[in-house]
């Protein structure tokens, strides 16, 4: 096993703009294998082979707000590529038809982007929706384009900008030398890996929470109820085992430090059903706590905080979907 990781390597790597970013994301991705941290292991072998299979997992970096395309059928005659504006389709439903989401590994993505600046891209990018989907768009398009015969959605896109897989690698690339930065600062330049070992635990908390402060920051770190059925969207991304980051987001909702402290004694304690995607009995119970609290105006908890909050919150911090 190496016995020693060099930053410098990976910092190298990153401000030559003209190398791949494969090389630093491969050697990071050692790295997280070298000293046991799955959430390096993980980002890096997303970004290296792409989000085909985890779109939930998808940075914001790597989204853009598109615009719908649908072609039609009205009796004999098709209308191709004729806008539909997102705000006709049933609020439940939006979230799927706003980003246009860029999946492939970092390598494809540079030779995306090495063609857009070229001007060999068609200068927009796509993303088609499955036949199964199109029943949604129906009723909108018949209320848009109003004609004397019925019209079907046959097919629709997503389009946006290919500048946006331009700034993808440009993103990627500031966001690591932040990260390695701020590692060189907490731990040197050359990592000695058994003395890292010695203290696995504590140390990997501290990348976790390097990378929650460096790569994953998105937006203002809201997580915000949407939709009649008050479904959770996260902008937050929290991951595993950053319990500094859990306890800032409870914060921000105004709980009280007390009732902090317990749920981060509860959840270093208590293990949930991970198969059944269940919480364990007392982080249920601190919860019910806290909407009691909110429901009798007790303390500072942020108005209409819900259940689905909560939980969400928790569930995150034990990488739970």
């Amino acid at each position: 096993m190496r016995k020693t990781f060099l930053l410098q390597e990976v910092i190298d790597d990153l401000v030559n703009t003209d190398r791949s970013l494969s090389s630093p994301l491969m050697k990071l991705n050692y790295f997280g294998k070298l000293i046991k941290n799955q959430e390096l292991i993980e980002f890096t072998q997303n970004e290296l082979n792409g989000y085909r299979d985890k779109p939930g997992l998808i940075p914001d970096y790597r989204r853009a707000r598109g615009t719908l395309l649908v072609d039609f059928q009205a009796y004999y005659n098709q209308h191709l590529d004729k806008p539909l504006p997102v705000s006709m389709i049933d609020e439940k439903y939006r979230v799927v038809f706003e980003y246009v989401y860029v999946k492939e590994g970092i390598a494809v993505v540079e030779k995306l982007a090495t063609d857009a600046h070229k001007g060999d891209s068609a200068g927009y990018i796509a993303t088609p929706f499955p036949m199964e989907l199109l029943y949604i768009l129906q009723e909108p398009a018949r209320k848009l384009y109003k004609c004397d015969v019925k019209i079907d959605v046959i097919a629709a896109r997503l389009t946006t900008n290919s500048s946006l897989v331009v700034e993808i690698p440009n993103s990627i690339r500031t966001k690591l030398l932040d990260f390695v930065m701020a590692l060189a600062e907490e731990f040197g330049y050359d990592i000695e890996i058994e003395s890292f070992n010695n203290r696995s635990e504590i140390n990997n908390k501290t990348i976790i929470h390097q990378m929650n402060t460096t790569i994953n920051n998105s937006g203002d770190g809201n997580v915000i109820n949407t939709g009649s059925e008050n479904q959770i969207e996260n902008n937050v991304s929290l991951y595993r085992g950053d319990i500094l980051r859990l306890q800032s987001e409870f914060e921000k909702h105004g709980i009280d430090k007390e009732d902090i402290q317990e749920i981060s004694t509860i959840v270093a304690d208590e293990q949930p059903n991970i198969e059944q995607n269940r919480l364990g009995e007392k982080s249920n119970g601190w919860i019910s706590k806290i909407i009691n609290k909110s429901l009798n105006g007790v303390g500072k908890i942020a108005t209409g905080i819900s259940v689905n909050t909560l939980a969400t919150l928790i569930k995150q911090y034990y990488g739970m979907p």
